[in-house]
């Protein structure tokens, strides 16, 4: 099986690292720079777990830049990509996606491992926005991505936890077709195709995946929503570990409102401020030592993710008429700080 993979951060590299040991894997790299990059560290992904003491090292990638020029062809690429993996961050999936879409048909499936929510609905509406072409656009598997990974330089990825615990790791599921215009044989090969990238996933021990219905995958994904909403905006405002931002007696206020808000919000969770709060929390005391992608983004001088995490609950919240006062105050400073640092 063949796996594009679109975005070569941690969980990029992290993805197609696994992947590689039992199937072919082609990195789509943005630019003519990031090519050479990979070109010149032998074309290698390093990688170490946290309980290792030696990083190892894998080649055997191919290689293409979004515009289509391959590594192994004198010519650009002109093919269907049947399996993409979409490793950016949220506010860069549209972009990226949109530079592969010629690549793209009903018989390719997307895997989209973004954080927060909102992505699949972002692409569908803006890339294939009308019935006709709903009808022809890739299958989408969505997964609630559970590792713990950080990039320490390009290519290299550190493993914190997530390959060993069942409750962590991926967790798929397959996005319900939206069009009508499929019959009951287009509709059985897209539950094939599918299950099939799910099924090559589920194989591979380091990526830990575990398959669920639609539904479960829904609430796992507000759950971890409710992670990021707690800890993201806060701890990138304070650039700070999770485990000090959970010991920060007002971190630990902003946090309890925003549980307040999200369960408010997030009817389909069933569940109280106070559980949704006891998650956020042991979730930061898991993972004391670590600084978040939003802080990262932030040292980094990038744009965040915010809008697909709080502002995805500020979306929500409007159109469920709920007021949430303080992820619009924490969406509104981080989108300060981002300008203040000239983020981009």
């Amino acid at each position: 099986m063949r796996f594009h993979i679109l975005g070569t951060g941690a969980v990029g590299c992290h993805t197609a690292f696994d992947l590689g040991s039992r199937h072919n894997v082609t990195l789509i790299l943005r630019s003519q720079r990031a090519l050479q990059d990979f070109r010149n560290r032998q074309s290698e992904i390093t990688y170490r777990r946290v309980s290792q003491s030696n990083p190892v090292r894998k080649g055997g990638f191919d290689t293409m830049v979004a515009n289509g020029e391959s590594n192994n062809k004198s010519n650009k690429f002109t093919g269907i990509m049947e399996n993409v993996i979409v490793t950016t961050k949220s506010q860069h999936a549209k972009e990226a996606v949109q530079s592969i879409k010629s690549h793209l048909s009903r018989s390719s499936t997307l895997v989209l491992l973004q954080n927060g929510m909102g992505v699949a609905d972002e692409l569908l509406e803006s890339l294939w926005p009308t019935p006709e072409e709903r009808a022809q656009s890739p299958s989408i598997i969505l997964g609630v991505n559970r590792h713990a990974t950080v990039r320490t330089e390009p290519f290299s990825v550190q493993h914190i936890s997530g390959w060993d615990n069942p409750g962590d790791g991926y967790f798929l599921a397959t996005l319900p077709r939206p069009d009508t215009f499929s019959s009951f044989q287009a509709e059985q090969q897209h539950k094939n195709q599918t299950n099939a990238v799910m099924q090559a996933f589920s194989e591979i021990p380091g990526l830990n995946s575990t398959i669920v219905e639609w539904n479960d995958l829904q609430i796992r994904m507000m759950r971890k929503l409710v992670v990021n909403c707690g800890m993201n905006a806060v701890t990138g405002i304070l650039e700070s570990t999770n485990g000090a931002m959970i010991r920060n007696p007002y971190g630990s206020k902003l946090i309890r409102q925003v549980c307040e808000e999200c369960a408010r919000v997030l009817t389909e969770l069933n569940t109280t401020a106070d559980d949704l709060y006891e998650m956020v929390e042991s979730t930061a005391i898991k993972s004391s030592e670590t600084k978040c992608t939003t802080v990262q983004d932030i040292l980094a001088k990038r744009l965040t993710e915010i809008e697909y995490i709080n502002g995805y609950v500020i979306r929500l919240a409007k159109e469920r008429n709920i007021p949430v006062p303080t992820n619009e105050f924490l969406v509104s400073l981080l989108h300060a700080k981002e300008h203040h640092i000239h983020a981009s």
